[in-house]
Parts: C-alpha cells; structure tokens; sequence
C-alpha cells in the first residue's frame, strides 16, 4: 500500500497543470541542498581540525561531546520554522476504504525523507567513525551513532506533534515560544549550561555504550506518540471532538474595540491558521533573539550606537517588514468579500495599523530585557520602536496598497516568492534610506545619541499624527482598489 501511494504521489506530481513550473523549482532546490550537502561534507571532514582550533586547550572528542547538544537544540528551532507537515497528500484518501494506520505508516514514512535527517548523518558520521572508532573502538562509534539516529528521530516526530498541536491550539504555539526564550537565556546568563550538560551526557556515553538504547527509547516513543496522535485526530472534525474546544479562536479581550476589534481578530486567525504567514510570524519572532549577537560588549564598548540602533529597528519591526509587505494580500482570497461588505474602508486601513503597531509594542517590551546588559541599550529600542511604529509601518501600508498579486496561504513561507512583487523590494530598500537619511546626518553634525534621538523624536510624532497618516493611507487604498482586486483575482 505504501508503495501504490507513493506512486500515486508521483503521478500527481507530473499530471499537474503546474508540472513544468514545479519541476524547475524543485531542479533549482536541488542544486541548493547538492550545494549544501557538500558544504557539510567538508565541514564534517575538517571537524576535528576547526574544534581543535576553536577549542584548543580541550581534548577534541570532549570539545565535540560539548555541542552535540546545542546542534539538535538549534535543530529544533530549524525544523519548527521550515519542516512541513506531510498532511495534505493523503486527504483524498480519507472516504476509501483504506485503514487508517496503513495512511498514516505512509505520512509518516514519506516524512522521514528530509534534508533535515539526512544533515546530521553526513556532518557527525565522519567525526565519530575517524575520531572516536580509533580511541574507544568500534562498539561505541556504533553506539555513537545509534544515539546520533534516534535525536534525529526524536527531533523529526516531536516537531511535528508540536506543529500539529500548535495549529488547534494558542497555548501550545505560545508556550513552544516561552520555552525557547527561556533555555536560551538561562544558557547565555550562565544559570544553565547546555555545553556541559552535553559533554557530561555524552563522556558517560564513550564509557557506557549501553546509554545508546535510552535514547533509542525516546526516540520510539517520540514516534509512537507522533502515530497515536494521527491516528486518533486524522479527520479534522476528529480533531475537534478530541480536544472540546473550538478550533478557531476567540478573542474576548478585542470586543471593545468594536469593529476594529472584529478584524484584528479575524487577522490573528488568520496567522495562527496558515502556513505561509504562521512562518512569518515565527520567522519574525525568532529575530528577537538577534540580540544576543547584535548587542556585544565589544561593540557597546566602541559606541557603535548606529549599528546597534540598526539591530533594534529589526529586531522591533521585523514583523511588520515581513509581514506587512503583503498586509492585503494575505487576505486575497477574501478581498472581494470584504470590500463589498459592510466595512468602512478607513477602519479596515486602522485595524492593520493597530495590528502591525501592536506587535511591534509586544516585540519592544521583550527587547527591554536586553537592558540587563547595558541600560544604554534601553533607549535605543526605545527610538526604533517609535520608528517603527510610527514611520515604519505608515511605509509599510502604503506600498502595500501598490501590491496586486494573491498570496496562497497554504504554501510554505520558506524560500516562497510566490505573490512577490516590485514593491517590497521597493519599500525595503525606501525603509533603509528612511532610516539612514534620518540618523546619519544628526550624527555626523553632532553625536551618534543626536541621531538616536531624531529617529526617536520623528517616530513619535509620525505615531501621533496616525489618524492623519490613516486618511492618507485609506485615499490610497480607495485609489487603488480595483486594481488590487483584478490582481487578487487572477490565479
């Protein structure tokens, strides 16, 4: 059966009316993951060598148990932003009279052929059979590389019971975010240190091979968990009945702002729901931790303030560069709906804005708490969050209302140009001359602080002329309506 749906997958592939345009992406990602694949070839051949001189006061198979660890850690994050959910391809085969474990052996065997588990095989393997079979003998580079198989396992699985969980629930997306914020900052504070709970784990597994099958237990059960779950929730009614809640959020707490409210609401559904701005989103969070590396003492140090206002004009707005370069498109499938309904257009432009302003309110109080490191950081977020709240996102709503391509909710946000057109790059490259032109001659005339404080002062004051800035947007928009709708039409 798994090879008849297999082969089903395959016609499928060459029968579409897109068949000439997929197999050229799929050509052109070919030659990107052959390009990494050599890449980690000879990362893992010159292994030893690059922690010898990484970690020189340290034995090498020490230094190398020490970060085991930190790779399927970081593994983890990779594979919650860009590893797909293998659902959809056995959808059609629901109503026929095929058992359900037999559909879910092949969504789970289909799954296992990733870039992602065959990584570590190519990058580890080498350094265990040269470095650890010569010095501790064959029985543990064997055991050695059991281990390496069921992490790979148990991270493959895991991730994708977390991301099944995550779309019918908040609370597992918010606490999967939680999590992670956490190890990271007790590991960069020193209160928990992942490297040596590593190299402990994994010296004590060169002396007991034996420890191998714990992990291959955890591993098995990772994947039993991941089966159990599809098996019980493979209909998506099933999921529903199994969980006692709605699928579909509601968000309480908004009712009293009205119609506003009602369609931040609607927009919050919309990115919890969707692969492509759900990818977004987690992209965009992921960028709050670009602090620990933006924001060096050796650059604080130096007073390289321009540098670091750049990383927190990122850090706070990444979510509405990336997202609100298709703030409208997102909603291409409904647009026609909407601009015929009952909405008044300047309050439909108001709940983008507030949306994109809260969360960058939400993404500058997380930032704050890299003022633990220097209080002179503090303001800094202070000026790029008023930026971008206050230039950033009127930018970013205008060149939206010059975007006329659908967007196809369903794709995978990752190395997706689908939808892309001229002007995000435009807005992009707008944004940065915006900033730049705002900072640099303040800071050239005077001080680097000068600069901060005009790109503060000017974004605060864009922000309380918001409901000037939004009669302009919405002119635009009405402006720009019905070519926008044509656009969104066209498949």
């Amino acid at each position: 059966m798994v090879l008849t749906l297999l082969s089903h997958q395959w016609k499928e592939f060459w029968r579409s009316r897109n068949a000439g345009r997929n197999l050229a992406i799929q050509i052109l990602m070919g030659f990107l993951l052959l390009y990494l694949l050599i890449s980690a070839i000879a990362l893992g051949a010159f292994l030893p060598t690059l922690l010898g001189k990484m970690f020189p006061a340290v034995d090498v198979i020490t230094s190398f148990c020490g970060l085991v660890l930190y790779y399927f850690a970081f593994d983890i994050i990779i594979r919650f932003m860009l590893q797909d959910l293998p659902t959809l391809s056995v959808q059609p085969y629901l109503v026929q009279n095929i058992k359900h474990k037999q559909l879910v052996g092949f969504l789970n065997l289909r799954s296992l052929f990733s870039f992602f588990n065959l990584l570590p095989f190519i990058l580890i393997l080498p350094f265990i059979f040269m470095e650890i079979g010569p010095h501790y003998g064959i029985v543990v580079a064997l055991s050695f590389a059991l281990t390496i198989f069921s992490l790979c396992v148990f991270n493959h699985f895991a991730i994708l019971f977390i991301k099944r969980k995550t779309i019918i629930s908040t609370v597992w997306l918010a606490g999967v975010f939680v999590a992670v914020l956490l190890i990271i900052g007790l590991d960069y504070f020193n209160i928990f240190s992942m490297r040596r709970v590593s190299e402990v784990l994994f010296t004590f597994l060169l002396v007991n091979p034996w420890l191998c099958l714990v992990i291959a237990v955890l591993a098995f059960a990772s994947f039993y968990n991941n089966q159990r779950f599809l098996l019980r929730n493979l209909y998506v009614e099933e999921m529903v009945k199994s969980s006692g809640h709605k699928t579909s959020a509601d968000y309480v707490w908004l009712n009293q702002f009205g119609t506003i409210g009602d369609m931040i609401a609607l927009e919050l559904k919309l990115i919890i729901r969707n692969k492509r701005p759900r990818n977004v989103f987690l992209s965009s969070s992921v960028l709050l931790f670009y602090g620990f590396f933006l924001y060096k003492q050796v650059y604080l140090d130096r007073g390289s303030w321009g540098f670091i206002l750049m990383g927190g004009i990122l850090i706070t707005g990444m979510f509405i560069a990336s997202y609100g370069q298709l703030l409208f498109a997102w909603q291409s499938p409904q647009f026609d709906g909407l601009m015929a309904s009952n909405i008044d257009l300047r309050t439909y432009v108001k709940s983008k804005f507030l949306l994109l302003a809260s969360f960058s309110t939400v993404a500058f109080l997380l930032s704050l708490l890299y003022g633990f490191k220097n209080w002179k950081i503090v303001p800094v977020e202070v000026a790029a969050y008023f930026f971008n709240i206050g230039i950033n996102s009127v930018l970013c709503i205008y060149f939206a209302t010059k975007h006329y391509k659908a967007v196809d909710l369903s794709k995978n946000g990752s190395f997706n140009n689908q939808g892309a057109s001229a002007s995000r790059y435009w807005y992009s490259l707008f944004l940065a001359l915006t900033a730049m032109g705002i900072y640099l001659p303040f800071a050239f005339l005077i001080n680097n602080w000068a600069g901060i404080i005009a790109i503060g002062t000017l974004g605060l004051t864009s922000f309380l002329l918001r409901e000037w800035w939004i009669d302009i947007l919405t002119r635009e928009l009405f402006k720009n309506k019905y070519q926008i709708l044509d656009g969104f039409r066209e498949k």
